[in-house]
């Protein structure tokens, strides 16, 4: 039998368990192993501003259409991993609804029991709690193949990712502020 002094016997057992679970629970940051997207939902955006909204993951799918593709409605959603990541669309509208107007309608629908929308000073981005609303006139804009008038259009973006959107708020409201004109472009507004 050994002998070591016993509360020689328990510094030596108490180091080699911290060691132990030192390395056991040395958790690894997640990682986004896939290509962010070089557009989104064909609207060539900068990376930074889309970054924030895709978690991290192994792959990622990008299924719909392309928003400057002309039609009343389109869109595209992305999912990491096979978990809906982020939903973009847009609508032409023969009105002119606000952001707040169209927001409150989402935040029903969407916002998982949270009713609250944050409207920018500017009036045109409206934030819920899982997404946000831009709106923009699109005055003259010809007619789709339907015979719907279109005066306005709205561009829309859910987020799943990240869970807490409450601190994105600013990033939701750059990414609007940055695809609305690329789609109004597009679309000939």
């Amino acid at each position: 039998m050994l002998n070591i002094p016993l509360r020689r016997l328990g510094c030596v057992v108490l180091s080699l368990s911290t060691l132990l679970l030192t390395a056991c629970s040395g958790e690894k940051k997640p990682e986004v192993e896939y290509a962010l997207p070089a557009t989104l939902c064909g609207a060539h955006l900068g990376k930074g501003v889309i970054k924030p909204f895709f978690p991290p993951g192994g792959n990622l799918t990008k299924t719909g259409n392309a928003l400057d593709n002309g039609k009343y409605a389109s869109g595209c959603d992305y999912a990491v991993d096979g978990t809906k990541t982020l939903l973009v669309s847009n609508f032409f509208h023969e009105d002119t609804p606000t952001a707040r107007h169209i927001a409150q309608g989402r935040a029903t629908q969407y916002g998982r029991g949270d009713t609250k929308v944050t409207v920018a000073a500017s009036g045109d981005v409206a934030v819920y709690s899982r997404g946000a609303v831009a709106t923009e006139a699109c005055p003259g804009h010809p007619s789709d193949t339907d015979g719907l008038p279109r005066k306005s259009f709205s561009v829309e973006v859910v987020a799943y990712y990240p869970k807490d959107l409450s601190s994105e708020e600013k990033s939701l409201t750059q990414l609007l502020k940055e695809i609305v004109p690329v789609v109004a472009k597009a679309n000939g507004c």
